[in-house]
């Protein structure tokens, strides 16, 4: 037998990790922005798993990453930095079941008061949320309404930036109102409880849509 093929049978097998959920809170204040980004993972099978992300070079020093299994404590976890524009990795070891990693820093805004991101996992939407009394402008942000005293955002493509801006008094969108699926109760993990209000409408949203897909692919 050739050499390549017993060193590949030697190879542990990889776990595949999917990005299931991307979620970042964006909380200005006095000029700068606390970033709170939130991915959830999914993986079949155990084996070494990765993710990348980007941090502006004004928030890595406050840069912390951490991991959290369903029915455990946060993790801290040590990215790398793989490139000097900003980009992260993480190594993971990858379980069956899902993942929750939290990305936080804190960064100023520019003097137009904009915030500039990138993301890379593709097919995968990003949900910007800022709290009542703030506002986001940008070329491919569209807004899909309030939940509470939070508003979400869309944004298209792989690199964004938004304005951040002071909202007008009474310039709310529709209030989403979706009930979160029986099935899906054992998932409250995956918010802390301080971004539990800002989030809990997306994320029932995004249920909803990830039960639908997966009844059409049976």
């Amino acid at each position: 037998m050739k050499r390549w093929v017993l060193l590949a049978a030697a190879l542990p097998a990889l776990g595949e990790v999917r990005v299931q959920l991307h979620v970042m809170h964006l909380q200005p204040s006095e000029g700068k922005v606390s970033v709170r980004e939130i991915f959830l993972l999914e993986a079949d099978k155990a084996g070494p798993g990765s993710l990348r992300f980007f941090v502006p070079r004004a928030g890595q020093a406050t840069l912390r990453v951490s991991s959290q299994r369903p029915q455990e404590k946060p993790a801290d976890v040590i990215p790398q930095r793989v490139s000097r524009d900003g980009v992260y990795l993480v190594n993971l070891p990858a379980a069956p079941g899902q993942t929750r990693v939290d990305i936080t820093y804190a960064a100023p805004l520019s003097a137009e008061g904009t915030f500039a991101g990138k993301t890379f996992h593709p097919g995968v939407p990003l949900r910007l949320v800022t709290p009542s009394g703030f506002a986001l402008e940008g070329e491919g942000v569209e807004s899909l309404g309030q939940e509470g005293q939070a508003s979400v955002y869309g944004v298209q493509g792989a690199d964004f930036e938004v304005r951040v801006v002071e909202a007008e008094a009474g310039a709310e969108g529709p209030q989403i109102q979706q009930i979160l699926p029986r099935t899906y109760e054992h998932l409250p993990w995956i918010l802390a409880p301080t971004l539990l209000v800002l989030l809990a409408g997306f994320v029932r949203n995004w249920l909803r849509g990830a039960a639908a897909g997966g009844e059409r692919r049976r």
